[in-house]
């Protein structure tokens, strides 16, 4: 059961629909991507006076590098960003970021990828790909993790299989973060949870699924990775939160890998690992154990 700070946080969001309404698909979602396509997503001053920080370009798009400045990192993390596919980087993925490499010593590499409708998934995949072979011309992969939340851990489960596929060494972990592993919601269980889902909405997600997917389908496993392949990968550490519709993607891949460090919390929204909540902190603990081997 969450604490009493998380319960009333939640019940909050779900009450206001501050989140709920950029996941509601419609013909509302053109004005909502717009607008948060206006402000920039980038580190803070904050972090920028807290820590190092440094923007580089790859194929025309923008990535950031964050470390600790006091102290060597302890693990290089390609961190691919939440949003649904169709949103950049929020404020709370910076915090997150800022967090971890203050707290935990992580360097976070975070690619600002191309999102849908403007890119569809075979672009945005390459690019993931392209990336990662770049990172490892200068990264040893042993020390490496990969890692994203929400449809960036569909993208970053989608990046590691590409990789062994074409033969490249793989990253040493692999941290996924309420993972969007399914791209058409059409489990038995999430109408219900839906109505305690205090960020996403059926239909938004149909929708974003359905514009990433484009003329592949969203049964593809670029799409919908839990379709795909995940022999030969490096360790998993998952999580999943009993308020998120997401929460049936990391239940499957659990049936799917037993194996796997997977972590349900009862009661917590979607994303909850990267926020501020006292579950997500405990969490981010156990993200910088695992990534530590």
């Amino acid at each position: 059961m969450p604490r009493l700070t998380t319960r009333v946080v939640s019940f909050i969001l779900r009450k206001t629909g501050i989140y709920r309404k950029l996941y509601s698909g419609g013909p509302d979602f053109p004005g909502h991507q717009a607008r948060a396509l206006s402000v920039p997503s980038e580190p803070s001053e904050r972090m920028r006076a807290k820590l190092s920080v440094a923007r580089s370009e790859f194929q025309g798009r923008t990535v950031w590098d964050v470390a600790p400045r006091d102290r060597t990192p302890n693990a290089t993390v390609l961190y691919w960003h939440g949003g649904g596919y169709v949103y950049p980087a929020a404020e709370a993925h910076w915090n997150f970021v800022a967090h971890m490499a203050e707290a935990h010593g992580w360097r976070m590499i975070v690619p600002l990828y191309a999102l849908a409708p403007m890119a569809e998934v075979g672009e945005v995949t390459r690019f993931a790909l392209d990336l990662y072979k770049d990172v490892l011309a200068r990264e040893d992969a042993s020390k490496l993790v990969m890692g994203g939340d929400s449809a960036g851990g569909g993208l970053a489960a989608a990046t590691v299989m590409a990789a062994r596929d074409s033969g490249l060494a793989l990253p040493a972990r692999l941290i996924l973060i309420c993972p969007w592993l399914e791209a058409s919601p059409d489990h038995p269980d999430q109408a219900a949870i839906e109505t305690r889902d205090a960020i996403l909405t059926i239909r938004g997600i149909r929708e974003a699924g359905e514009m990433y997917a484009g003329r592949a389908g969203t049964k593809d496993p670029r799409v919908s990775p839990i379709h795909g392949d995940w022999t030969g990968l490096a360790p998993i550490l998952a999580f999943g939160g009993g308020d998120d519709i997401l929460v049936v993607d990391g239940r499957a891949l659990k049936a799917k890998l037993p194996m796997i460090d997977y972590v349900e919390e009862e009661g917590m929204i979607h994303d909850w690992p990267i926020f501020t909540f006292a579950e997500s902190r405990a969490a981010q603990v156990r993200m910088a154990s695992f990534a530590a081997g």
